[in-house]
């Protein structure tokens, strides 16, 4: 077989992000002649008619193996879903198609030249990841060092692996992770199909570190990378960039992630950022964009809220049968707990929406100032190593889930 056969590259997206995953295909595919680019459709379609003619070949999340697809779906939200079936899939893809090396790309990537470095550190190496950071950062601007201690040492945008016995022994070690504990929980050091790899350098051989600075530049490296005149960064050409954060409709801005740059201050920057933008608009679709993801409401369109995911994800051993079906058992028991809120999908919150001048914030601050006068700074410390224990959705399981009103 020729390397065009035996390499190649795969994104993973749901219905209503295939305008970046056809970007990413193109630039890839211009590249690199004679490959295929395969694309997971995270979603509860049937069928791939909807995406024939495509320049890429489409995959269902059906056709991949998960053990329990449904359960899986369940348990995690759109973003951690389309993260966590990432080793799935490449596994999937290496032994359907014999690959010999296969590269993954978030599909908010735009390949500029051949990725000659990836796969030539395939050669040598059975997986092959890219660090956030290859120098340090000393201001005091965002993304920074701690924010990389939360999310990840490795960005998982890029993952490239070699189709030996190690690197079928690294992908089905992070499946097992993903599947099980794939949260986007950083209470409890967790992020997605991420984090699980700042352990594979120590836990595996045969791991590389790629540190070519024309690979995956990003938000958070361009403290340390600069473009220059023919797409060179750093003196090394650009291979690929990651527009992590971006908002195509608006374009002035060059992440909604950082505040270190913007494109006012990288004029380096603003060429690829408008043709980028400017090429995903132009594969916009609207009835592909329509069709539905199909995981984020029970049957009678009930949307499933996060919490209910989260109660699900520990005590979904209790619940036979589909969990989205709506008369049975796992959502008579959501309807009898309170954990569903009607047919609106609302929404996740942060940290940042809640201003100190909102009284609901207020009235919060006055009960934990006289809880502090009550129980004395001792007691107030244990009661705040329990909220942040219980604020962690999965937790409280101890006094919602199933049986909790027999063990209060």
């Amino acid at each position: 077989m020729s390397d065009a056969v035996t390499v190649a590259a795969c994104t993973i997206v749901s219905p209503n992000y295939v305008a970046f995953a056809r970007t990413l295909a193109a630039s890839y595919l211009a590249e690199h002649p004679g490959q295929t680019f395969y694309v997971l459709i995270v979603s509860a379609l049937k069928t791939a008619e909807a995406f024939a003619g495509e320049g890429f070949t489409a995959v269902l999340l059906g056709e991949i193996g998960l053990e329990d697809l449904q359960g899986e779906a369940m348990k995690y939200d759109i973003l951690e879903l389309n993260t966590n079936v990432k080793p799935t899939f490449m596994r999937y893809l290496l032994g359907r198609y014999g690959l010999e090396k296969l590269v993954y790309l978030d599909p908010d990537i735009f390949v500029y030249a051949p990725l000659t470095p990836v796969f030539e550190a395939l050669d040598t190496y059975d997986a092959v990841l890219t660090p956030h950071l290859t120098s340090p950062i000393d201001d005091d601007l965002q993304p920074g060092e701690q924010e990389m201690l939360y999310n990840g040492t490795y960005n998982l945008g890029f993952f490239g692996v070699r189709n030996t016995a190690q690197g079928q022994k690294i992908l089905g070690w992070w499946e097992r992770r993903c599947l099980d504990l794939g949260f986007s929980e950083g209470r409890t050091g967790l992020f997605v199909d991420q984090k699980w790899m700042n352990l594979a350098p120590g836990l595996f051989e045969g791991v590389g570190i790629l540190r070519d600075a024309g690979c995956n530049m990003a938000y958070w490296n361009l403290h340390e990378r600069r473009l220059t005149d023919g797409l060179m960064v750093n003196g090394v050409p650009l291979r690929f960039f990651h527009f992590s954060g971006i908002v195509v409709t608006d374009a002035g801005l060059l992440s909604k992630n950082t505040n270190r740059f913007t494109l006012a201050d990288r004029p380096d920057l603003r060429g690829i950022f408008a043709d980028y933008k400017a090429a995903v608009v132009g594969n916009k679709d609207a009835a592909i964009e329509g069709l539905a993801y199909g995981f984020g409401a029970f049957s009678d369109g009930t949307a499933v809220t996060r919490l209910a995911r989260r109660i699900y994800a520990v005590e979904q051993e209790k619940f036979a049968g589909d969990p989205f079906d709506a008369s049975g058992p796992w959502a008579a028991y959501c309807r009898k707990a309170g954990l569903t809120a009607g047919k609106e999908v609302v929404k996740a919150a942060t940290w940042r929406e809640f201003k100190g001048e909102d009284k609901r914030v207020q009235w919060v601050h006055r009960m934990l100032k006289a809880a502090l006068r009550v129980l004395g700074p001792n007691r107030y410390e244990l009661l705040m190593r329990y909220v942040g224990h219980i604020a962690v959705l999965r937790n409280q399981s101890v006094f919602l889930g199933p049986g909790s009103e027999r063990q209060g």
